[in-house]
């Protein structure tokens, strides 16, 4: 296992409040929980990040783990003097907080899955995406992603929104875009969910073709008291398609679950 990395973040919210990190998809920044961390920070000390690899944490040219990642995740909270703290995490964050909940369950008061699955595709489609990248860059898996990540309805209907985090996918590092595939092409905690004991909601959109909601009813069958929460007229970047009906999601579980 490799050493963790300090992870590039902003703390919103008051300092003595709750703590709440929230974790990014592939591709994206802790700058896709504008909206969130806005309404959190209310009530909630907010730590987002940039994942290894991604935004101005750093981007070792290597293969990384998602238990890597965790472990990222878990030295950021020892870092700030956070003991325990909440988690939401969409897509890959998703697979971050899943082995969170299953590895330090311990360090977790509340956990949110968002558009994220206990395994995504075959090792295969992410070994040959990893070498993809590392040999063109990203640019090549825009116009698939973006197909993924927004409905054709708010493609049209938000254009500016939609380029806003394209812009942050067309800015991602190619080692650690390819480096968060290699660790997502060896993530597979179908049969760990069960040990997740961590009051826990999975949101999912309903129109995402990656991680659909069936994928999350399967979760809510496997992690034990969890529940389902359906967002309507999203794909897979559900927080930015649906912001007011995502946060109030995300809220009323860690109101629910956080004290």
């Amino acid at each position: 296992m490799t050493e963790p990395v300090a992870l590039h973040h902003v703390e919103e919210g008051p300092a003595d409040a709750p703590p709440v990190l929230l974790g990014a998809s592939l591709g994206t920044t802790h700058e896709m929980w504008d909206e969130l961390a806005t309404d959190l920070a209310r009530d909630f000390r907010v730590v987002r990040f940039d994942t290894r690899g991604h935004g101005a944490s750093p981007a070792p040219a290597s293969s990384y783990t998602v238990e890597g990642l965790a472990l990222d995740v878990v030295a950021l909270a020892d870092t700030l003097g956070i003991d325990r703290f909440a988690y939401v995490g969409l897509s890959l964050g998703g697979a971050v907080g899943q082995v969170l909940g299953i590895n330090h369950g311990e360090r977790l008061t509340s956990l949110v899955l968002c558009c994220t699955a206990p395994v995504f595709g075959s090792p295969e489609t992410w070994r040959e995406r990893a070498a993809q990248v590392r040999s063109e860059g990203v640019e090549g898996l825009v116009e698939a992603t973006l197909e993924r990540w927004f409905t054709p309805a708010y493609r049209k209907a938000h254009p500016d929104r939609v380029d806003w985090v394209m812009d942050m996918f067309r800015a991602t590092p190619a080692a650690g875009y390819a480096g968060c595939c290699d660790a997502l092409g060896e993530y597979d905690v179908s049969a760990q969910l069960a040990a997740i004991a961590t009051p826990t909601l999975v949101v999912a959109g309903a129109d995402d073709p990656g991680t659909p909601p069936s994928v999350g009813a399967a979760m809510v069958e496997s992690i034990p008291g969890s529940r389902l929460e359906v967002v309507d007229d999203a794909a897979h970047i559900a927080n930015v398609a649906q912001p007011e009906v995502f946060s109030a999601a995300v809220r009323g579980h860690l109101g629910a679950t956080v004290t």
